[in-house]
């Protein structure tokens, strides 16, 4: 009995030869949903909200609300942003680089008038520059030996945020129960900084070496203030805390209260939940090549380059380790970046890469020829998760198209017939939006799309003619069509599960089936005779 039985569709393959596919695998598969083993379409993308032109970057603010019509922030640069890590933070403060120099804003300043974000301000507040001014007000009376002291000061916001200190005093002589007049504060320069207030820190010994403690707090324009002995607080803690270099970029949130980003050639971390403050000790340098996107998975930074990837982890910024891995893919589209939970995924020459706790693979092997991955413009891949897919869309120099693989086990890869300038996944709504030109869009919400899958060839012993076919789906119609040694044969409208005819007359020994529609599809069978499929 000559049957052939197309169940199981496994999504496209374009490195193998077609009649050496596995049964379920196709040379082609269009707008195919996978997860349930039959041909289904995803559902086209609704709009739900608008923004400007010209836009690479979306990032839904008020998170909190319920509509997902709201509040949309957008740039025309790439832009990372992320939520602080207060939980009980309602005015969602969000930091964000790609815009120029690193910023802060909030649901107050971000949505005050569209578009968003409408208002920001500077990630970090600028150390005083000029040392403060010290006069001995009086010498004191202690018979004990004159001491030597230093000051300096910094600058604190509304917010609370407080900068790295002004250079040191002057060194000044007194004895313990003087007094010293401090003045001389500097203004900082212009911005939207919010300073309110200034602590002045003074030392214990006479010593520039020592460490410097809390002496009081004043007004911010205050044009002197006293040293009147009172007990002094706590150690300065800003005094290695920098403002985040104006070019950082590719901000990322880690574990533990921090953050990461790209400055130069170094990887930079934050102070652990102080976002405005980066130390530059804490630095990373990637051995041989230069840093380009950041992932995360667990509790590993990996650091993607324009070489081998680097493996950062640590529990604090002052304890990363790095671990250089023996994987020769650096990353050719920084956008094609996406953290996935159990790995991370990224775009190289090659192919789509993936590293995870079970080590790295390359999860395009065996699906496409390098020339094959090469025709998408690996460069040109924007790349985010949805349902536990990996979801690419590229410029082929035709138009933005998109395709899905599953790294968790790839036996094809589902591709689009449209893509988008730009992709978020809303983690506490569980869902996808995607930008198609002004439109901002829920992703499978819509109407449903036309999915179209072509099977590999399928060579019989000898020359045959197939007479009959019969598709099973869950409604109809389908658009069948028939293909043998490689010419179309026949279509046919299917509106039914009752068996129909296939045009006689020929032999051939090389037989493709293609599906089309919007309804979902378990299967098709082929044979020589009506009786044949009865025994199917």
């Amino acid at each position: 009995m000559a049957v052939i039985r197309l169940a199981g569709f496994a999504g496209e393959n374009r490195a193998l030869e077609p009649s050496l596919l596995p049964d379920n695998v196709g040379v082609l598969s269009r707008n195919q949903k996978p997860g349930r083993g039959d041909l289904r379409p995803w559902k086209t993308p609704v709009q739900v909200a608008t923004v400007p032109a010209g836009r690479s970057t979306i990032y839904r603010m008020g998170r909190d609300v319920a509509s997902d019509a709201q509040y949309w922030l957008s740039w025309p640069s790439v832009v990372h942003a992320v939520r602080g890590f207060d939980a009980e933070d309602t005015t969602e403060r969000t930091f964000y680089t790609g815009d120029g120099p690193p910023k802060v804003t909030d649901n107050v300043m971000a949505l005050s008038s569209a578009p968003y974000p409408s208002t920001n301000r500077p990630l970090g507040l600028p150390a005083p520059t000029s040392a403060p001014a010290v006069a001995v007000a009086s010498a004191g009376t202690d018979a004990a030996a004159v001491e030597t002291y230093f000051y300096a000061y910094t600058y604190v916001n509304d917010w609370g945020w407080e900068s790295a200190p002004s250079p040191p005093s002057a060194q000044i002589d007194r004895k313990s129960d003087g007094t010293t007049t401090i003045s001389g504060f500097s203004a900082p320069p212009s911005g939207n900084y919010q300073i309110n207030r200034i602590r002045v820190y003074r030392t214990q010994s006479g010593s520039t070496g020592t460490e410097f403690y809390f002496l009081r707090e004043i007004a911010y324009g205050t044009a002197s203030t006293t040293d009147d002995n009172r007990s002094l607080g706590e150690v300065l803690p800003t005094a290695t805390w920098l403002v985040p270099p104006d070019d950082l970029s590719r901000l990322t949130p880690l574990w533990n209260g921090m953050l990461a980003g790209i400055s130069g050639n170094s990887v930079r971390f934050c102070e652990a939940y102080v976002p405005y403050a980066w130390p530059i000790a804490y630095d990373v340098v990637p051995p041989d090549s230069k840093p380009v996107a950041l992932g995360v998975f667990g509790q590993s930074l990996l650091v993607l380059t324009t070489g081998r990837p680097l493996l950062v982890s640590g529990s604090s910024p002052d304890g990363m380790d790095q671990q250089p891995l023996e994987i020769q893919q650096g990353c050719a589209a920084p956008r094609s970046v996406v953290s996935m939970g159990n790995g991370v995924a990224w775009a190289s020459e090659d192919g789509l890469v993936w590293y995870g706790s079970g080590g790295a693979r390359i999860l395009t092997a065996g699906l496409m020829l390098r020339e094959d991955w090469q025709a998408l413009v690996p460069s040109s891949i924007i790349g985010q998760m949805y349902e536990g897919l990996y979801f690419g869309s590229y410029d082929d120099g035709s138009g933005r198209k998109g395709f899905f693989i599953d790294p968790s086990g790839p036996n094809g890869i589902y591709f689009m017939d449209a893509g988008y300038a730009a992709l978020h996944f809303d983690q506490l709504k569980d869902q996808l939006y995607v930008l198609d030109d002004t439109s901002i869009k829920k992703w499978d919400a819509g109407s449903l799309m036309t999915a179209r899958f072509k099977s590999k060839a399928f060579r019989a012993p000898k020359p045959i003619n197939f007479s009959a076919a019969e598709v099973v789906a869950s409604s109809y119609p389908v658009i069948c069509r028939i293909y043998a040694d490689g010419v179309l044969k026949h279509t046919q409208s299917v509106t039914g599960q009752t068996p129909f005819r296939l045009p006689a007359g020929f032999m051939a020994q090389s037989w493709q089936i293609e599906l089309e529609g919007v309804n979902a599809v378990q299967g098709i069978a082929l044979a020589t005779s009506i009786q044949e499929l009865a025994q199917v």
